[in-house]
């Protein structure tokens, strides 16, 4: 469904920058008059001027030669990192004298507010630290989709960079220091607006005659899956379908159990797409099935996917297998073909409206002409008042532009992220894709605001080399820690918008060949499904984000505040049972030797159960650790029938050194983060209610000599003690 742009936007062809400022001695009024359009096409592409680049702000104005009176998009970098993003304002015809000109489209870029200034302090902590991206310029992003890039200062020492941005040396301290300009706000009132959280929905699981003919007898997505491969070292793939396995989405009972399992997570309901070629549709089977059987028995709304059918899955005309022929009198049936739907009693409404996406409303002829005749319609239908909504893809962000009543935000498209150079991962040459910073792109999304209705929308993954394999595009650095920040962030901006049932959309399910899937998966279970339901359910911040360095800059002093509270906790439940410390909350040192504990344990004993997940997102059973970095273990336990845990559950987990001649270069560490495995019991079929519990911890190694070291886990009962050895090991290599 997705593509990223694959312009080289620095060495975009014919980009020219933005013509010389106009002087400030100029009438300003006429500045922004152009009586003479005659050599519009003549000149560059683009005409402007920069009129004020002090006081906290840059403003000025600017136009496409070839579209006047369209309104552009303007991002503001300091090397890889946007600030702050605008667009200009509508230009309009004007009159001077005798004739009509046009006024010229003016922009401000506020560098003043919170959400500029915390990704101002971040540009600066990493391009002080690289003089080599020490850059300043302004991206603009025309509606065809080029870009060009104008530097603001030829050459700009580092202790001029501050100032060069219009604020006063005596900031400098603050700016580099995040969260001390973000205000600190209650909670939200739980009596006030409801996020609800609604999942894209991929109907493609299943085979039909069209992708029979088109990719061979039984295609679907999990033909892409089965044959994905990593592309580099540090490349997270394959992974696999672990709870729901490789389904079929005509089963009654995979449905149902989807439900079930979107529930327990705090879903709230799917957006299905739609696949509807001039009345002629395309996996249709699922919302078929959906109204025969009700299953999934969850709330839905439907997005169109209004582009061609491709052989490369981008809706390009690129070998076309069936192309959409968008006509005005064809295309008004759509709301008739998808009436037993809209009036189904799950259907989602927004304030009353029922909500309809539209993949890329912009291939639609007149468009205003056939939004009117479905409201019309859907009135005579019974179906009611509907909220008409653009996916922001591919440029097509604002819903004025395209006749909608609001946007839905639709990431990657919506993200702005730095590219990852390929050397620097390891990748061979014949790896032709593109590498970007998922968590960049995290920092990029928060607090990001519009001057129009829009829903927010993130999500978990996304890399789709199972489907383009060297030609793929991966976000690297995505976790489940990431993704929750991301929705958090995501679930405030919904409160703070118009609409009084605030939805976030996660892109998506169940896009397994993209990457971007919430159903759990062979590499980290359900760990994204857990980040939905704490964020649903108003839970703090987890403890792995609260150990995660490169997430600290994006939590509010609020919540900064509490997990120095919850990690005060941690500090004195450790000091009561082992004499020891932590370097902040979640992240220990790795001890030397073993715990007293140990001595006596049962090793091993019947019916007990160590299970290590992942080690730093791997599932290899021997991975190799830096001890300069952090180790997380994520795992679950299971002690035995025969032991008896205390009211407070103790353990430890324990790296044995498996070099015989060197005994004593153990280590270990408490496990203080516990969740019980309610989806492992129901596997094991297990008779006790409190046997199965999961773990994760993050520690430091950089004690520990190198070598190999088998884990285990301590378990102190009531009156007995179980060592459970595993199969997984880490090396330790400086």
């Amino acid at each position: 469904m997705n593509k990223i742009a694959e312009r080289d936007v620095r060495n975009a062809k014919n980009t020219r920058p933005v013509a010389s400022p106009i002087s400030h001695e100029e009438n300003l009024q006429s500045s922004f008059l152009d009586p003479d359009l005659s050599d519009l096409e003549s000149g560059a592409r683009l005409r402007g001027a920069i009129l004020e680049h002090s006081g906290r702000e840059i403003s000025g104005w600017i136009v496409d030669t070839r579209a006047p009176t369209v309104s552009v998009s303007l991002s503001l970098f300091v090397g890889p990192h946007a600030i702050e993003e605008t667009r200009t304002d509508r230009a309009a015809p004007a009159g001077i004298g005798s004739g009509m000109a046009i006024s010229r489209p003016g922009f401000r870029i506020d560098l003043a507010n919170s959400v500029a200034r915390r990704r101002l302090a971040r540009a600066l902590r990493n391009t002080l630290a690289d003089l080599d991206q020490l850059q300043i310029y302004l991206r603009v992003r025309l509606d065809d989709g080029e870009f060009f890039e104008i530097p603001l200062f030829d050459a700009i020492a580092p202790d001029e960079l501050v100032v060069a941005l219009g604020f006063s040396p005596s900031d400098y301290t603050d700016l580099l220091i995040p969260n001390n300009n973000r205000p600190i706000t209650p909670d939200p009132d739980p009596a006030g607006k409801q996020v609800r959280h609604v999942c894209f929905y991929l109907p493609q699981f299943h085979s039909f005659d069209e992708n029979d003919r088109w990719w061979g007898p039984g295609f679907t997505e999990w033909t892409n899956i089965a044959r994905m491969r990593p592309q580099f070292p540090a490349h997270q793939s394959p992974w696999l379908p672990a709870d729901l396995g490789f389904y079929d989405v005509r089963l009654t009972e995979t449905r149902r159990q989807q439900a079930e399992l979107a529930r327990r997570y705090g879903i709230h309901g799917f957006c299905y797409y739609v696949y509807w070629f001039q009345g002629r549709r395309l996996l249709e089977r699922p919302l078929e099935l959906l109204l025969e059987d009700g299953e999934p028995d969850l709330p839905f709304c439907i997005c169109w996917a209004n582009e061609n059918w491709s052989r490369r899955w981008d809706g390009s005309d690129a070998e076309l297998l069936l192309g959409q022929n968008h006509a005005l009198e064809d295309d008004v049936r759509f709301i008739d073909d998808m009436a037993e739907l809209l009036l189904d009693e799950r259907y989602i409404t927004v304030d009353g409206r029922k909500i309809i996406l539209i993949y890329r409303p912009s291939l639609l002829p007149d468009r205003q002409s056939l939004f009117e005749t479905w409201r019309a319609r859907a009135k005579e239908l019974g179906i009611g008042e509907i909220l008409i909504c653009n996916a922001m893809t591919f440029g097509e962000f604002d819903p004025r532009d395209v006749n909608c009543d609001a946007a839905v935000e639709f990431p990657p498209h919506t993200v702005s992220t730095t590219e990852q150079p390929l050397s620097e991962l390891g990748a061979p040459a014949n790896f032709t894709g593109k590498v970007y910073d998922y968590v960049d792109a995290v920092r990029s999304s928060l607090g990001k605001t519009y001057d129009f209705p829009c829903f927010p929308a993130v999500m978990p993954r996304w890399d789709n080399t199972p489907r383009k394999g060297s030609r793929g595009h991966i976000f690297n650095r995505s976790s489940p820690e990431a993704f929750e920040v991301w929705l958090r962030d995501a679930a405030g901006r919904a409160r703070k918008g118009p609409f009084a049932e605030p939805i976030v959309f996660i892109n998506s399910w169940n896009e397994w060949a993209e990457g971007a899937h919430l159903e759990p998966d062979s590499r980290y279970g359900r760990a994204f499904l857990e980040a939905v339901r704490r964020v649903a359910s108003s839970e703090p911040i987890s403890a792995q984000v609260r150990s995660n360095p490169d997430l600290l800059d994006c939590l509010s002093r609020q919540e900064l505040e509490q997990a120095m509270k919850e990690a005060s906790t941690h500090v004195q439940l450790l000091a009561n049972i082992h004499r020891s410390e932590m370097i902040y909350s979640g992240l220990q040192h790795m001890r030397s030797g073993i715990p007293v504990e140990a001595e006596g344990a049962s090793e091993n004993p019947a019916e007990s159960l160590l299970v290590i997940e992942n080690i730093n997102s791997q599932t290899n059973e021997r991975v190799v650790v830096d001890p300069r970095s952090v180790v997380l273990v994520r795992g679950w336990v299971c002690a035995g029938g025969s032991f008896e845990a205390s009211k407070h559950r103790i353990a430890f987990l324990i790296l044995l050194s498996t070099d015989s001649e060197m005994p004593d270069r153990d280590g270990y560490c408490l496990v203080v983060d516990w969740h019980e495995r309610f989806d492992v019991k129901e596997y094991m079929r297990t008779k006790s209610s409190d046997c199965y519990f999961g773990f994760q911890l993050s520690f430091l190694v950089h004690d520990l000599p190198e070598g190999e070291y088998q884990i285990a886990v301590l378990e102190v009962g009531e009156g007995s003690r179980a060592l459970i050895r595993s199969n997984h090991s880490i090396i330790v290599r400086r």
